[in-house]
């Protein structure tokens, strides 16, 4: 309904709120009340409210949190919690048992949750691709790849930071869509619709996991690997951008949890990580730094393929 962009403009009374956005009138005042307690809106003198700092948030017409809030609250990601105890007793993720399908072919079934979702992944992705481009030598690259890479928020800046380079991003077919959508540019883009763990771009002098190994559990984290190994041309890169547990309590042992529930995968250590790597072939691997991150559960590796 976009209720915050109706309000962007400035205070509006309920009755004018209601008109624009098709809403029942004493149905949306009690809503908005509700708004105001949290935080996110404010009432006026006349009985209109107004946009928090917090409410602006949530508009859809400038960069925000709106995708992120409206992705993590949807039946995609919340509903498979309900059979928490299957997992614990099974350890297999709950998506195949709740929808019938792998977890992001539920979103390949629901494109406007899948709209929603990779709106957050691309505002989540923002900061940290900005660091990655400041942290490393993409412009000795010529053919970059970013597998499993939607919405291209890194392969954007990878290309900003190597004009010369050209980039593929492979997904899914659903999520190609919304790449297309959301990245800066498309220039020097090749989107190319596939399952990763099927096959991956041959010959690139860089391939981008960004986020997509903690998803997987460890068979498929290994084939996904042997699959970028086998295409690749001897002397390319991978650089693998992780999460990482570490024994510091922080947010990511409640992200191991939910890959743990949603798609069987697990956030590993930064030992796990080089092992993968060096299991599939890989050699010279090395931590890299990740400006503005350091104090962050977060690692970029990279790897070279001989």
């Amino acid at each position: 309904m976009k209720i915050t962009d109706h309000l962007a403009d400035g205070p509006r009374t309920v009755a004018e709120v209601a008109r624009a956005t098709g809403a029942h009138e004493s149905s949306l005042a009690r809503y908005l009340r509700l708004c105001a307690m949290h935080g996110l809106v404010t009432k006026t003198d006349n009985g209109g409210y107004a946009l928090t700092e917090v409410g602006h948030l949530l508009r859809s017409d400038v960069p925000s949190l709106r995708g992120f809030v409206i992705a993590v609250n949807g039946p995609g990601m919340t509903r498979c919690w309900e059979d928490v105890p299957a997992v614990l007793r099974t350890g297999e993720p709950t998506s195949r048992e709740k929808w019938g399908l792998e977890h992001w072919q539920y979103y390949e079934e629901h494109p406007e949750e899948a709209r929603s979702h990779a709106e957050g992944l691309h505002m989540m992705s923002v900061e940290m691709a900005d660091g990655i481009a400041a942290s490393y030598d993409f412009s000795r690259f010529v053919t970059i790849a970013d597998i499993g890479g939607s919405p291209g928020t890194l392969l954007a800046r990878a290309l900003r930071a190597a004009p010369k380079a050209r980039g593929i991003l492979l997904d899914l077919p659903g999520a190609i869509i919304h790449a297309r959508e959301l990245m800066e540019s498309t220039e020097r883009v090749e989107f190319v619709s596939g399952d990763f763990l099927d096959t991956v771009p041959a010959d690139c002098d860089l391939y981008l996991l960004k986020h997509i190994l903690l998803d997987l559990d460890d068979d498929r984290a290994a084939r996904l690997l042997e699959n970028c190994y086998k295409a690749a041309a001897p002397g390319s890169s991978l650089l693998v951008v992780d999460w990482v547990m570490t024994s510091e309590p922080s947010f990511v042992h409640a992200m191991d949890v939910e890959c743990m529930v949603l798609s069987g995968g697990r956030v590993r250590t930064t030992d796990e990580l080089i092992a993968l790597l060096a299991d599939a072939g890989y050699t010279r691997i090395a931590e890299r730094p990740l400006q503005g991150f350091e104090r962050v559960p977060a690692r970029v590796i990279e790897a070279v393929r001989p």
